[in-house]
């Protein structure tokens, strides 16, 4: 832990509300105006603690889709090179980087072309060798019991070989035409909506939460915006179609029904562990007294933040440390990482 006065962060660099554990003392009282359908839908599970100092950790989720490798892949891609510019991310309706969380959801066109390239590739590693291998023992039985004609004619003049062909002709167009556009135009295939949903913004402390992202006309139009202290974070748990449990974080204003269901931006799992960790990675987040979470996602981002700035400075952290590690040593923090996990959740 770096003492605090060794970290010198000028005053202007954030919100005079951004957060800090201790103004959780200000919380403003009076009476909660929860209905009962709210709190059971929103705030009906576990109610998670603040702590503070806040915990330096973060879920697998992060750790195994941000390895060393695809940092650098990415780094070195030209049309990622544009998420380096603040004025891009600015009106960016999905975004995470040091001064905020905003999120998003996919639209139909999104789940067309992912539901057509799933199936594409379901006809052709399933549905057409099935097509194949039937329509071949079809064939062959019609060529041994034909009384006219040799074998090989008649088992290539039967009637069923254009089943499989059209399985495979239909299902590789599927898979080919959408696999092309996700490659040539991902903004246009991943459809995201024109707004965003809700933000939680680390330079000024403030949960923002918005009205109708789905449409042009409403879209960044906003509903509310409250300090971050003043929500509570609740660990949700809903069954799958199989019965098993799948947890998800809500954030809930503690006296008004103002509600952010995090579920979209950090998924449903079906481990709590996930979940806990999500939420002290968002107090560590949030929280202006401390460096932003050492994970390889953030460590790009890491330079923007004055007080991940000057903590880095003072405590000489290679700006390079996970984007240039090999993957056997990276392996060996992902399994600490989990180890952490267990060890403070279990």
């Amino acid at each position: 832990m770096v003492p605090k006065e060794a970290i010198a962060v000028p005053e202007e660099a954030y919100a005079e509300v951004a957060y800090t554990p201790d103004r959780l003392r200000r919380r403003s009282e009076g009476e909660c105006h929860h209905s009962r359908k709210f709190r059971t839908f929103a705030a009906g599970g576990e109610s998670l603690v603040y702590r503070n100092p806040s915990v330096d950790i973060s879920p697998m989720h992060g750790w195994q889709h941000n390895t060393p490798k695809e940092l650098r892949e990415r780094e070195a891609d030209p049309a990622m090179a544009r998420f380096e510019d603040p004025e891009y991310r600015v009106d960016q309706p999905l975004r995470w980087d040091e001064e905020c969380i905003r999120f998003t959801s996919h639209t139909k066109r999104a789940f067309f072309f992912g539901m057509a390239r799933v199936l594409g590739l379901g006809g052709l590693f399933f549905a057409f060798p099935v097509f194949l291998a039937t329509t071949t023992f079809l064939a062959i039985d019609m060529a041994n019991q034909a009384r006219y004609g040799g074998f090989f004619s008649n088992f290539f003049s039967f009637h069923g070989w254009l089943i499989p062909f059209i399985a495979f002709a239909i299902s590789f167009i599927l898979w080919s035409g959408a696999a092309l556009v996700q490659r040539f135009s991902p903004y246009f295939a991943a459809g995201m909506q024109p707004g965003p949903m809700w933000e939680l913004n680390r330079r000024t402390g403030e949960v923002t939460v918005f009205t109708d992202p789905s449409k042009k006309r409403t879209a960044w139009q906003v509903e509310d915006v409250r300090p971050f202290y003043e929500f509570d974070c609740y660990l949700l748990s809903t069954p799958d179609p199989q019965g098993s449990p799948q947890y998800s974080l809500s954030l809930v204003h503690h006296l008004d029904e103002v509600q952010v269901r995090l579920v979209g931006m950090f998924g449903a799992t079906q481990s709590h562990l996930e979940q806990r960790a999500n939420w002290d990675m968002l107090q560590r987040y949030m929280d202006v007294s401390q460096p932003l979470p050492d994970f390889p996602m953030l460590e790009q981002d890491r330079p923007a933040d004055p007080t991940t700035r000057e903590h880095d400075r003072y405590t000489g952290r290679d700006p390079r440390f996970w984007r240039d590690m090999d993957d056997a040593t990276y392996e060996r923090y992902v399994e600490a990482q989990q180890g952490k996990i267990n060890a403070l959740y279990l």
